[in-house]
């Protein structure tokens, strides 16, 4: 583990500590409410969470549920350490190439699942958000929005470009030296579509949005309000949309606007918790492998499947 790594895992907890001394949050006082009924049903309607976003993965990747389940613990775990979605995108992807054996595919179909993460939670965080008219509130909503037309037109123009070679794509890839990876993009869009259709796309956006409702839940001892439970849930989910290992920062300014500075830090401290817990599939990624699959990929500049062990 280098500098880097440490440092991108004691930043969530650094600017936690300066939360506190700036808000003048008793650390202790705050702990005591985070008794064991409050942890059981937070951890227990986040894994009912990652439970049914599991299953919605196990048809979009063609895996074993268990290993969709396992790459969505995963992934929200890394999230800790990789800025934004990247994280969490490329962990799934390592779990999903022991099975699919493609890393081409498995990394195109895990980006295929963040448009329903980021959608979903972004439109149900702009629905429910109690506008303050704060200023710093704008700028979450920004961002949401930003990230719904983003994806949208991502999506929409991989749906309505794959299988077709577009020369305007070979000419950016071109200008930028990366022509002989144009395979790359091809594939990648191929997956996505074929994983995605019309009665799909709505079945997983549900499962997405089912998701966040049942996790919300888990808040309730804590907080017994289930509408503001999913106004606390959805916030939290606004800030990890920002570039920041384990939204850092942005996590205690955005639930600030909706909770008592108290309150703040339990609700951090539950989340870093339950997505902590994902590192314990860490050790069944083989990074190896995965050095492999890429070297190959650039080396070759062609498709490369590796055979089944």
């Amino acid at each position: 583990m280098n500098w880097k790594d440490i440092i991108a895992g004691i930043l969530p907890f650094i600017a936690l500590l300066v939360y506190s001394l700036l808000f003048h949050v008793n650390i202790i006082l705050a702990l005591e409410k985070i008794n064991y009924i409050v942890i059981l049903s937070f951890l227990s309607a986040y894994f009912l969470q990652m439970s049914i976003i599991s299953l919605r993965d196990k048809y979009m990747v063609d895996i074993s549920y268990k290993s969709a389940f396992k790459a969505r613990l995963l992934g929200n775990a890394s999230s800790l350490l990789i800025p934004g979605w990247a994280g969490q995108e490329l962990a799934r992807a390592a779990i999903y190439n022991l099975e699919k054996k493609n890393l081409i595919e498995s990394l195109s179909l895990s980006i295929a699942e963040a448009p329903f993460d980021v959608i979903s939670g972004a439109i149900l965080f702009i629905i429910i958000l109690p506008i303050k008219f704060y200023y710093i509130e704008f700028l979450y909503v920004l961002v949401a929005l930003g990230n719904i037309v983003g994806w949208s037109i991502g999506i929409a123009y991989v749906y309505s470009t794959a299988g077709r070679h577009v020369e305007t794509e070979k000419r950016l890839m071109k200008l930028i030296g990366i022509e002989k990876y144009y395979f790359i993009l091809l594939q990648g869009k191929d997956s996505i579509r074929n994983s995605i259709g019309n009665r799909r796309f709505i079945m997983y956006m549900a499962l997405s949005f089912l998701g966040y409702l049942v996790l919300s839940a888990g808040l309730y001892p804590l907080i017994p309000n289930y509408f503001y439970d999913i106004v606390v849930t959805m916030t939290y989910f606004a800030a990890t949309l920002f570039p920041i290992p384990g939204a850092s920062g942005v996590s205690e300014l955005a639930l600030a606007i909706v909770l008592p500075s108290s309150y703040v830090f339990d609700i951090i401290i539950l989340e870093y918790v339950s997505y902590a817990l994902g590192f314990i599939f860490l050790r069944e990624i083989s990074f190896s492998e995965l050095k492999k699959d890429i070297d190959k990929i650039k080396k070759d500049g062609e498709l490369y499947k590796r055979a089944d062990s």
